[in-house]
């Protein structure tokens, strides 16, 4: 049910103080803590079962695989979210059961598991012939390399899903991975990425993953050549006790977002400024990847420059040309599905620099205009955006619509208003919002929202926001987020989750 107008009630903004020391707190532990606080990966756990069992802490990634299993025998988020990480577990867990160095109870045990799991994996197989594979990264091949791979451990076949086939795989596998996309998705490429000279880690690391550093490294424990990598995943296993993060660096992306979405809200910049230590300085001409050891893309590129511009005046977003599609912003080369928030994001990018007044103004404004056509034209009938990096529609929605109401003009009010409506009708009795059940997250999403494109005389819109922000309040302290944005499979950053939540209680002290 939604909350209706004589559930609104108002609390009183934090202190100045108060959330200057959150802000403190979350520089501080961004800065010292270059995952983004991500919380252990199934996926990422599984691969490394399968990939490399010399590896320390091999029988705690056992056991917390079938830890996380569900009753059902599932693992993952919810809904078809749960299809990759259940898959990846099953595969594992099978692999483990041909393991003879590990304790025979153990083995069993992982049989018994394995077998839930290729139940549960036949059901969500079924289900997604009628609903479709959710949008993760690479699903198109992720799915069918998991699939060949527990069928060639055992006589039960899983089929693949209605409409998906080899042929991206097969291409992959053949000579795409040499893409430098390719590189964070390694671990299904095959034997030939084994110690493949095409590939350099970066601080021992492979494109950001363990699975993928897992996969270049090989079954059998390298040699000293290869120590700094090992090290790095003895190091990175340790951390979690055996476990793994889904990426093992967020930095740039995570720094420059936070910094942009505090900045915009109304955070004092001396606060934010250290986070933009080291983020690439010459991000306008030659882009930024996610982290270092990611391939360059538009979206980071597009949030360090906008995030740049709140300290200081506008670069030349020129680097972001090469990702220009004519009617919208790719985020990758090669793309195979476009980003609605990428979109959004390039289009704060050329408008900051729009703003400085440059000679070829035009050309940036064209940019803008096909960008606000095109997510025009993407918005949902219900008045919603969806997107690949988020599974949450108030993420890219927040995104979306606060972008055509800050550089798209008059000319597309109509659109924000169809998202500001959705929000007003999805809220929950308790004031939050959320896909699957309200949470911090969304809830600060739609907050900010409805605080950055609507008037303050707007009574419904200023109430809905009172109530969330009465939520966001009464779960301050909240610390297990639930997991929404899209890699390989779901998971949380956490720093970002809480630069979310102070953006938005900035904001509505900002208002009342």
């Amino acid at each position: 049910m939604t909350a209706t107008p004589a559930q609104t009630h108002t609390q009183p903004a934090p202190p100045h103080g108060d959330i200057e020391a959150l802000v403190e707190q979350l520089v501080a532990d961004v800065l010292a803590d270059p995952t983004g606080g991500l919380e252990p990966s199934v996926y990422e756990t599984a691969r490394l079962v399968t990939l490399v069992p010399w590896l320390d802490g091999h029988q705690e990634r056992i056991r917390f695989l079938l830890s996380r299993q569900r009753e059902d025998g599932s693992w993952g988020g919810p809904d078809g979210y749960s299809l990759v990480p259940t898959l990846s577990a099953t595969e594992a867990l099978l692999a483990a059961c041909g393991q003879v160095q590990l304790p025979i109870p153990l083995r069993q045990e992982a049989r018994q598991a394995a077998d839930r799991g290729l139940d549960a994996a036949g059901r969500l197989l079924a289900e997604s012939d009628r609903t479709g594979v959710p949008n993760t990264v690479v699903a198109m091949m992720i799915v069918p390399a998991l699939i060949s791979d527990i069928n060639a451990r055992q006589e039960r076949r899983l089929p693949l899903p209605n409409g998906m086939d080899n042929i991206r795989l097969d291409e992959l596998r053949w000579d795409g991975w040499r893409n430098p996309l390719a590189g964070h998705y390694l671990e299904i490429v095959g034997p030939v990425a084994v110690k493949a000279d095409h590939l350099q880690p970066v601080d021992g690391v492979i494109g950001c993953s363990a699975a993928a550093t897992a996969a270049w490294l090989g079954a059998e424990e390298p040699g000293p050549a290869y120590a700094p990598s090992v090290e790095f995943l003895r190091r990175a296993q340790a951390r979690q006790g055996g476990p793994v993060p889904a990426m093992t660096s967020v930095a740039y992306y995570e720094r420059a977002w936070i910094l942009g979405n505090l900045a915009t809200a109304g955070v004092a910049l001396d606060l934010l400024s250290p986070l933009a230590a080291e983020l690439p300085s010459d991000t306008a001409r030659t882009g930024a990847p996610t982290a270092p050891g990611f391939a360059y893309e538009a979206e980071t590129s597009a949030i360090i420059l906008a995030a740049f511009a709140q300290l200081g005046p506008a670069q030349e977003p020129a680097y972001l040309w090469q990702y220009d599609a004519g009617t919208h912003f790719r985020s990758t080369i090669p793309e195979f599905t476009p980003s609605t928030s990428t979109n959004a994001h390039v289009m704060g990018a050329l408008g900051s620099y729009l703003g400085v007044g440059p000679g070829d103004a035009e050309r940036y404004a064209d940019a803008m205009e096909r960008i606000a056509l095109w997510l025009r034209d993407q918005q949902q009938e219900d008045g919603t955006w969806i997107d690949k990096w988020h599974a949450s529609p108030y993420f890219s929605t927040m995104r979306c619509a606060v972008a055509l109401h800050e550089h798209a003009g008059a000319a597309h009010r109509a659109t924000v208003d169809r998202a500001v409506g959705w929000i007003l009708d999805s809220q929950c009795d308790d004031g939050s919002f959320g896909r699957w059940g309200g949470t911090v997250e969304e809830t600060a999403y739609a907050v900010q929202t409805l605080l950055r494109t609507t008037a303050p005389g707007d009574s419904r819109a200023e109430g809905a926001a009172q109530r969330g922000y009465a939520f966001l309040l009464e779960h301050l302290k909240d610390t297990d987020h639930p997991a929404r944005w899209i890699g390989k499979e779901l998971y949380a950053p956490v720093h970002m989750v809480r630069g979310a939540v102070i953006g938005a209680l900035q904001l509505a002290r900002s208002r009342w």
